[in-house]
């Protein structure tokens, strides 16, 4: 008989009061971002930054994939979920905080790669993102809003580094991609941007999390999970450079 590799959710957690104020301090942050994309959006004369906003929240509705495989669990009980798939439910809050990190910061790099950035701003955005992502975070999972279960590698007050290591692709990505399309997404064909965007968080989660992806189902426990998750960092920092040699304005170290 097969054991179970997949690893058990903790079903029975409760969602604590604090998750209202984790959203409404999740829907400030976007408002805030808004302020400043609705700006650039009216200076470039351009909806790129706005339609970045707009798909980048719009695929919070794909949570569930990535939550399945990553081993992340939110309380079912004492909250009325935004989706459930793969029983994994959704809380609203995730609306904004798809817009304000993927969508606001996406739209950081989209300005900053198209003005012309350095192989060294280029890595120190990198990291900053893995900060921001922390931030993010770590208050959300101590204050009891999810948590990640299973055998999760290199953790930090409950944050599995390995997932920086994808998260802090997808700005970079978007940026790139907006960027290499800025031609072609003009007029109506601008709208292109919405659907690029679930693409564009997808592909980092798939082409660097796959590895910890298998070991936290592969049933490998603490030392496997945490080997995948170096071969993660490892795929995470290669794309980082081979974006690099094309992006920027310098592609020396």
């Amino acid at each position: 008989m097969f054991l179970n590799q997949i690893p058990a959710p903790p079903i029975d957690m409760v969602m604590p009061p604090i998750n209202g104020i984790v959203a409404v301090a999740n829907f400030v942050v976007l408002a805030i971002v808004l302020l400043f994309v609705v700006r650039e959006a009216l200076r470039t004369r351009s909806a790129v930054p706005l339609l970045i906003v707009v798909g980048c929240t719009l695929t919070c509705v794909s949570e569930p994939i990535y939550d399945f495989v990553g081993s992340v669990w939110y309380p079912h009980y004492g909250t009325t979920a935004l989706v459930r798939d793969f029983n994994v439910s959704i809380p609203l809050w995730m609306i904004p905080a798809y817009g304000w990190y993927m969508g606001g910061l996406g739209n950081l790099m989209y300005r900053k790669i198209g003005n012309g950035i350095s192989v060294r701003h280029l890595w120190m955005f990198y990291f900053l993102f893995w900060v921001a992502n922390l931030c993010m975070e770590v208050p959300a999972l101590n204050l009891g809003v999810y948590k990640y279960y299973g055998d999760q590698p290199f953790r930090i007050f409950g944050f599995p580094l390995w997932m920086a290591m994808t998260n802090s692709l997808m700005p970079i990505l978007i940026g790139t991609v907006c960027n290499v399309l800025r031609d072609v997404l003009v007029g109506p064909r601008a709208f292109f941007t919405v659907i690029l965007m679930p693409m564009l968080i997808g592909m980092p989660q798939i082409a660097a999390g796959w590895p910890t992806w298998m070991a936290l189902n592969g049933g490998v426990g603490l030392v496997g999970t945490h080997l995948a998750a170096l071969v993660t960092f490892g795929f995470s920092i290669s794309i980082v450079y081979l974006l690099s040699t094309k992006i920027c304005v310098r592609t020396q170290f």
